[in-house]
């Protein structure tokens, strides 16, 4: 009992939470709008409906605010990770989800990923390098988690006998590369293609074969 009232907010901070989403939530529409280098703290504090003053009470400035909504879209995804991919015990519905969530989640936030991009050119490379300090685990436990489903599915022989880093890297450059040309020219293909798209030019070429599909030979039991 003891450690549950530990984790309840009082009245008091529940509405101090929602006044700092509400901060982050104004200064992703303004960063958007406006790009990184243009925007203005008293811009942000305007759309969040705050007095400047009182932004800063929550924030060091316009970097700490930028840091914390890169941030909270990083978390975002790692809970998301968590709820939808790392419970799923099949590593090929697994990857499949993986590419789903992450092609998703950059449409909802396709128009700051843009900024980021752009603010941090390295991201287009590596995008880790560009994260905030307090992201840095978050992409290493992200990187161990993924290789990890491929190494159950190479274990369990539904994927091609390569090393799990190896996987997890050309998968994490493909969609890297996507994003980063997506954030600069409108899809002409809707959502929903371009997912089952990729999962077929990924998943298609990684998953084993029966012997007798991969050789030409017949597959029928002797």
């Amino acid at each position: 009992m003891a450690g549950h009232r530990g984790k309840k907010l009082s009245r008091k901070e529940r509405e101090r939470e929602r006044h700092r989403l509400e901060m982050l939530e104004a200064a992703e529409r303004v960063f958007v709008r406006k790009g990184y280098h243009t925007a203005t703290v008293e811009e942000i504090a305007e759309e969040a409906e705050f007095a400047v003053g009182t932004l800063y009470n929550f924030f060091k400035g316009k970097d700490d605010l930028y840091a914390r909504v890169v941030e909270r879209i990083a978390r975002d995804l790692m809970s998301l990770l968590e709820e939808q991919v790392l419970e799923e015990p099949d590593p090929d519905v697994a990857i499949a989800t993986l590419i789903e969530l992450r092609l998703t989640h950059f449409e909802e936030h396709r128009g700051l990923i843009r900024v980021f991009l752009e603010t941090s050119p390295a991201s287009r490379l590596d995008p880790a390098r560009a994260l905030p300090e307090s992201c840095a685990d978050m992409y290493e436990r992200y990187v161990e988690a993924v290789s990890a489903i491929f190494a159950r599915g190479v274990r369990n022989g539904q994927f091609e006998d390569f090393d799990p880093l190896y996987l997890t890297l050309c998968l994490e450059g493909i969609i890297n590369a996507f994003v980063a040309y997506w954030s600069r020219r409108e899809p002409e293909e809707p959502l929903a293609q371009r997912v089952e798209k990729m999962k077929d030019v990924f998943l298609g070429r990684l998953r084993r074969q029966p012997i007798g599909k991969a050789t030409g030979g017949d597959e029928r039991p002797s």
